[in-house]
């Protein structure tokens, strides 16, 4: 009860914030204008909603008694959030808020004691991967916020179920779902560097412990848990590789920037990839005890039923629309 109430708060507090901070974008100008066509919105956007999930979620944790691995991660996740912040306002290289990512987690990590020697290593490279992943992965309205929802949910009942229970991934499941309520098509704030990257600094921070599973196979749940951003994120680093294109570089070769070519209409794209999100996160949570690997193999082979089914309805839709275009109805009768 009391973690539904801490939730219930974060929720509420974001919701309260969001108004004030989006009239503040407008006023100082923090906007994303879309000047290029890799970007899915036609307007401009106030981007500073990550300041309202990170001092929700920031204050919730530290009032709400943060463990000392926690508070480190989130000492971590402030420097993350910052740079990011800097980089919505000002625009930073992206070897600069590398950088800052790399002393954030290895602080973070070594601070905390989470992981030490080869594996402390593995552990920052983990955070940043999805730090940078669920960057990459908000790109269309709702989805970023809808897939780290999903996400948190599903590392608390990971960790619940490992026996080391933490608050803090259900405060920022309760942040994102407070955020996406305008953040859904069409969206009225977008979270910014400083919300997408922190939000995902703090997955990666939170999720190390779901490593040291009680079987050998349980190491594969967080893994499961993020699988959609990390297969983004892998798409990209070799679609850039092979074209020869910047690592940092921005495209329009995106899971959600391909499925809006079909012309399913973006709302439809959010559903997809928020479902399919979902039933890998679902086997992160089967994958987390011995005793339900049967119930996980059950999925995974339920799992690429979805996944088809997914696809006929995409080229269902994608069909329809086209041959809705092709189609000249008449103004008059």
């Amino acid at each position: 009860m009391r973690s539904v109430l801490w939730a219930i708060a974060v929720w509420a507090a974001v919701r309260l914030l969001l108004p004030p901070l989006i009239r503040l974008s407008w006023r100082i100008g923090a906007l994303d204008v879309p000047r290029d066509d890799r970007r899915m919105h036609r307007d401009s956007v106030p981007r500073v909603g990550g300041v309202a999930i990170f001092a929700a979620t920031l204050s919730a944790a530290l009032l709400s008694g943060a463990g000392a691995a926690e508070r480190y991660a989130l000492a971590g996740a402030a420097m993350v959030f910052a740079v990011g912040l800097a980089d919505d306002l000002f625009t930073l290289p992206a070897w600069l808020k590398l950088f800052f990512q790399l002393v954030a987690a290895a602080f973070a990590v070594g601070a905390g004691g989470v992981a030490k020697g080869i594996w402390g290593f593995a552990a920052v490279f983990w955070v940043i991967l999805l730090t940078n992943a669920h960057n990459l992965i908000d790109g269309l309205d709702g989805l970023f916020a809808g897939a780290a929802s999903v996400e948190a949910v599903g590392l608390f009942a990971v960790l619940a179920v490992l026996g080391k229970e933490s608050l803090l991934p259900l405060l920022l499941a309760a942040a994102c779902v407070a955020f996406r309520a305008e953040n859904r098509a069409p969206a009225r704030v977008f979270a910014g560097d400083c919300g997408s990257g922190t939000v995902g600094f703090l997955l990666g921070m939170l999720s190390i412990p779901a490593f040291a599973g009680d079987w050998a196979l349980g190491m594969l749940s967080p893994v499961f848990l993020f699988a959609y951003p990390m297969a983004d994120l892998f798409a990209a680093v070799l679609r850039r590789t092979l074209n020869r294109r910047p690592l940092f570089g921005a495209d329009r070769g995106h899971l959600h920037h391909r499925l809006a070519a079909t012309g399913i209409g973006t709302v439809a794209v959010g559903r997809v990839l928020l479902v399919a999100g979902a039933v890998f996160a679902g086997i992160g949570v089967l994958l987390a005890r011995e005793e339900w690997s049967a119930f996980a193999a059950a999925a995974c082979v339920g799992a690429v039923g979805v996944l088809l089914s997914l696809r006929a309805y995409v080229l269902r839709r994608a069909s329809k629309e086209k041959l809705a275009k092709k189609v000249d109805f008449p103004r008059k009768i």
